[in-house]
C-alpha cells in the first residue's frame, strides 16, 4: 500500500510538473530568458561601444561620469579623504535604463518571431486538415454514387410494354372480325332453310 502511495504521488507530482512546464507563460518566458541570454553581449556590445559614445559625445564626456555631488569629500590637513563624497550617479541610471529598454526590445522581437512562426504552423496545420477532410468527404461521395449505380443494375430489368398497334393493324383486325361474323351468320342461315322445306312437306 504504501509503495502504490508513493508511485501515486510520483505520478502526480511528474503530471503536475509537466502541466506547470508546459503552460504558455512559462514557455513564452523560458525562451524569454534563453534568448535574452544569447543576446547579451550583443546588447552590451550595443550600449557600450555605440551608444556611449554618441552620448559622450554630446554631453562632452564619459556619460557613466554624469553625477550631482550632493556633498563633497572632506579632506585633512595632509590632503588625505576623512569623509567620502555623496555622489547621485544618474548617468549609471540612465545607462541601465538604456540597457533594460534594449533588452526588452531584443525579447519582444524574438517572442514576436517566435509567436508568428507558431500562428503559421498552426494555420497550415488547420489548412491541411480541411484538405483532407475535403478530399475524404469527396471519396465517401464517390463511393456512395458507386454503391448506388451498383444497386440499380443488379436489379431485375423491368419487362418491356407491348408495343401498340397502329391504326391499319386496328382496321385490318375490325375488317377480319367483320368477315367472322359474316361468315357465322352464313353458315347458321344454311343450316336453317333444310328444316323448313321438310315441315312444308310434312304438312
Amino acid at each position: 500500500m504504501a509503495k502504490e502511495k508513493k508511485e501515486r504521488k510520483k505520478s502526480t507530482f511528474w503530471k503536475d510538473f509537466k502541466a506547470f512546464i508546459s503552460r504558455g507563460n512559462i514557455v513564452d518566458l523560458a525562451v524569454a530568458v534563453v534568448v535574452g541570454a544569447a543576446f547579451t553581449a550583443i546588447v552590451n556590445s550595443v550600449v557600450n561601444d555605440i551608444i556611449k559614445p554618441l552620448i559622450a559625445l554630446l554631453v562632452g564626456g564619459d556619460f557613466s561620469e554624469l553625477v550631482v555631488v550632493l556633498r563633497p569629500e572632506a579632506l585633512n590637513e595632509a590632503g588625505e579623504v576623512v569623509q567620502e563624497a555623496i555622489l547621485l550617479n544618474y548617468g549609471n541610471l540612465i545607462m541601465a535604463i538604456l540597457t533594460f529598454l534594449i533588452d526588452a526590445f531584443v525579447i519582444f522581437t524574438a517572442l514576436r518571431i517566435v509567436r508568428n512562426a507558431q500562428k503559421k504552423l498552426k494555420e497550415g496545420a488547420a489548412a491541411l486538415k480541411e484538405k483532407l477532410e475535403k478530399g475524404e468527404n469527396a471519396a465517401q461521395a464517390a463511393e456512395e454514387a458507386v454503391e448506388a449505380a451498383a444497386e440499380v443494375a443488379a436489379q431485375p430489368a423491368a419487362p418491356a410494354e407491348p408495343a401498340k398497334p397502329t391504326a391499319e393493324e386496328l382496321l385490318a383486325e375490325i375488317r377480319d372480325l367483320l368477315k367472322e361474323n359474316a361468315e357465322l351468320r352464313r353458315s347458321a342461315a344454311s343450316v336453317g332453310e333444310p328444316d323448313k322445306t321438310g315441315d312444308a312437306q310434312a304438312k
